[in-house]
């Protein structure tokens, strides 16, 4: 799983190209007016970095209050010795963030390893990765009834009761009621997104040699292939959509469709920005949301995108994921050693 980010943070770094420091490239807009705000401000937060390479790879907005982000942070211990257990989680509670180890109890031992996802149903009901559910009061480990041999990349779904996890190698699960599925998606794909809306379930996955990505429908516990003309032969990191309105891929370009029927993918690698992107997410077709490499932070405002890099960019970095809620936006991932933060909020 380690040699999977490596490839990921090389082919982000390879979709900047020789013009990363160059100003992102839009077109001009459409007619009309905006209809959401670009008026944000932004802070930004750091987190290890002295003790090996630190990065946080998810993040879940409950409320302005009440925000996790889930990774990997080593600190020196008490001693000043290194500690070998990485801190995996870091939780804001309006004040100030706090890291903290959030275990996997195995066989009566528990286990502080990375945490790659996380999905909040709210402050009571949060799953970090797919074995370790946060109940209110303390962190439980669920045992799974199927072999899931990866990290969960990514989780989506409506209820604790009703949720998807994908992960390297093609693997997918479907859990209801406490009970696990295992889902046959036909590819051994590295699947690293997923995300429904409307009754619709879609999931991305990326293949490195050669380069190219493939787009997964999912209904009930049975996933099938859809098309992905004429971009196939491009990498997919990320997904977002309103149903039947505008559908976005995210990863070497920006990519649009209006219906899943449409018989193409809009747009091209250069014609939003010239930095690769790694998630997407939004309120609204109005209020999207994209993230990548060097701290690439955008927006579509429902008329014209918006690039924040100048408030957002990392020297020697990216983020890999994005959460929206509202009028408050967070992004996560890594800058050189240390994990990285940045918060938006809109005035």
């Amino acid at each position: 799983m380690t040699k999977y980010f490596v490839y990921l943070f090389a082919i982000i770094l390879l979709l900047t190209g020789s013009d990363c420091k160059k100003n992102p490239v839009a077109p001009p807009p459409p007619n009309g007016s905006d209809t959401t705000s670009n008026n944000f401000t932004f802070q930004s937060f750091s987190f290890g970095g002295n003790a090996g390479s630190c990065l946080f790879q998810d993040v879940a907005i409950i409320s302005d209050t009440d925000i996790w982000a889930v990774g990997t942070v080593y600190l020196d211990s008490a001693n000043g010795n290194h500690d070998p257990f990485p801190y995996n989680a870091a939780h804001w509670n309006g004040r100030g963030w706090n890291l903290q180890k959030i275990p996997y109890n195995y066989q009566g031992q528990a286990f502080y390893s990375p945490i790659y996802s996380i999905l909040a149903f709210n402050s009571n009901d949060i799953w970090f990765e797919a074995g370790i559910h946060w109940d209110g009061n303390q962190f439980n480990t669920v045992p799974m009834n199927i072999s899931f041999s990866s990290h969960a990349n990514k989780m989506w779904g409506n209820s604790s009761n009703d949720f998807y996890i994908i992960g390297n190698n093609g693997l997918m699960a479907h859990c209801t009621y406490g009970s696990w599925t295992s889902i046959s998606s036909g590819t051994s794909l590295t699947f690293n997104d997923i995300f429904g809306s409307g009754g619709q379930i879609l999931a991305v996955c990326i293949q490195f040699s050669p380069l190219g990505g493939a787009i997964f429908s999912i209904q009930g516990n049975t996933a099938t292939q859809i098309s992905s003309s004429p971009v196939s032969q491009h990498q997919f990191f990320s997904i977002w959509f309103v149903p039947d309105e505008q559908y976005y891929i995210a990863g070497d370009g920006i990519y649009q469709k209006n219906s899943l029927s449409d018989s193409t993918w809009r747009n091209g690698p250069l014609d939003i920005t010239n930095y690769g992107t790694t998630k997407v997410r939004g309120n609204g077709t109005n209020d999207v949301f994209i993230v990548g490499a060097s701290g690439e932070f955008l927006h579509w405002n429902g008329a014209r995108w918006i690039s924040f890099i100048a408030q957002t960019g990392l020297a020697d970095g990216y983020y890999g994921s994005v959460a929206v809620s509202g009028n408050l936006v967070v992004a996560v991932g890594q800058n050189g050693t240390q994990a990285v933060i940045t918060v938006g909020r809109r005035q």
